[in-house]
């Protein structure tokens, strides 16, 4: 007789791995919160790495999202992967690169000690700055100490401790955590005493009159 052989072909579908993607804020800066990051919606088992920050919302295996405050200067990173509708995970977890840039620390130059109505006691701080935010306690600034100005003249009015105190925000977009603040001195102008004769004698010699020493 004669063999007969039957073959049975099955047709197979071979689904691609998904490359997962994300967008969300980069550069940003020192200890910024409610950055968002966000990868493709409707997909399983989401498996979300922060490096150089920590993740305050999202950021689950049931979620496309996650919030991340960076807490660490350099290059950072975030990353995600998850299984798709047909049930295919990514090979690898895709890699977003975050820049993130450190705080500025204002200075200030300062007088330790002035005289009360004092004019003209010019204070300074780096140039090349935005949105300067000046504060005087115990005196008033007649010059400068704008938004834009990296100086401020002040009139010290107040005796005792008082202060001058600065922030600002650099080319990078990232703003001061606290103002720089130098205290100063203001003492008090002083009232001269005179002592000596009177009433005297019109032509009288020899009245002596005195004030403080060591002036």
């Amino acid at each position: 007789g004669v063999a007969t052989w039957a073959t049975n072909c099955r047709k197979v579908t071979i689904n691609p791995l998904p490359v997962p993607t994300i967008t969300g804020p980069t550069p940003v800066c020192q200890n910024s919160a409610g950055n968002v990051y966000t990868t493709q919606a409707g997909m399983t088992s989401y498996v979300w790495t922060v490096v150089g920050g920590t993740i305050t919302a999202g950021g689950t295996s049931t979620s496309s999202t996650t919030t991340v405050t960076w807490t660490t200067v350099g290059t950072q990173s975030i990353s995600v992967k998850y299984t798709n509708a047909n049930g295919c995970t990514a090979a690898a977890p895709t890699v977003y690169n975050v820049t993130v840039n450190a705080l500025p620390v204002p200075t200030i130059n300062c007088e330790a000690t002035v005289c009360q109505n004092s004019a003209g006691n010019v204070y300074t701080t780096e140039s090349g700055m935005t949105n300067y935010i000046w504060t005087v306690v115990g005196g008033t600034i007649t010059a400068g100490g704008t938004s834009t100005s990296n100086t401020a003249t002040v009139t010290w009015t107040v005796v005792g401790t008082q202060s001058i105190s600065v922030n600002y925000t650099n080319s990078n977009g990232c703003t001061a955590a606290t103002p720089a603040v130098k205290y100063v001195t203001v003492t008090p102008l002083p009232v001269p005493t005179i002592t000596g004769p009177t009433p005297v004698c019109l032509n009288s010699t020899g009245n002596v009159y005195t004030t403080e020493t060591g002036k």
